[in-house]
């Protein structure tokens, strides 16, 4: 990569859970099946987002998903290096403890006219999964990518 990634945080409170983007610039939408789940993902938040930012960036860093190719999305050379996380969530399924962090990525607006040269261009949403007899939480495998 010829950029850094570098996460920013927002600085809006987001007390109602709108919908965060660059431009209303609101925290992460934040949701948890109960009180239990908050607690265990503020326990164990950096663990979770080393998480996080090790799959972004081998994501990122992979030819095959991530390139300057025309016809590629998400394309490098349009991506500002800056990110954000959008939403958190933990659920209980069938006896587990799944959660997902979607992350944002800013790329640069292909229009000069358009009011915000930087916007929101690249989601990626990582998913985890619990681990109770290790008490962590690991990589589930899966990352969902999506144009914003």
């Amino acid at each position: 990569m010829s950029w850094k990634l570098k996460q920013i945080f927002m600085s809006n409170p987001n007390s109602n859970n709108n919908y965060p983007n660059y431009e209303n610039k609101l925290q992460p939408l934040m949701s948890f099946d109960d009180s239990e789940l908050r607690l265990l993902f503020e326990k164990h938040k950096n663990e979770i987002m080393a998480i996080v930012i090790q799959e972004i960036t081998a994501y990122l860093a992979d030819e095959d998903v991530c390139n300057d190719d025309e016809d590629m999305f998400p394309r490098r050379c349009e991506m500002t290096g800056e990110w954000y996380v959008g939403e958190i969530e933990l659920w209980k399924q069938n006896g587990s403890i799944l959660g997902s962090v979607l992350t944002r990525f800013l790329g640069y607006n292909p229009h000069p006219s358009v009011r915000m040269p930087v916007d929101d261009y690249l989601g990626l949403e990582v998913l985890i999964i619990y681990d109770p007899e290790h008490e962590t939480f690991i990589f589930e495998g899966g990352l969902n990518s999506s144009s914003i």
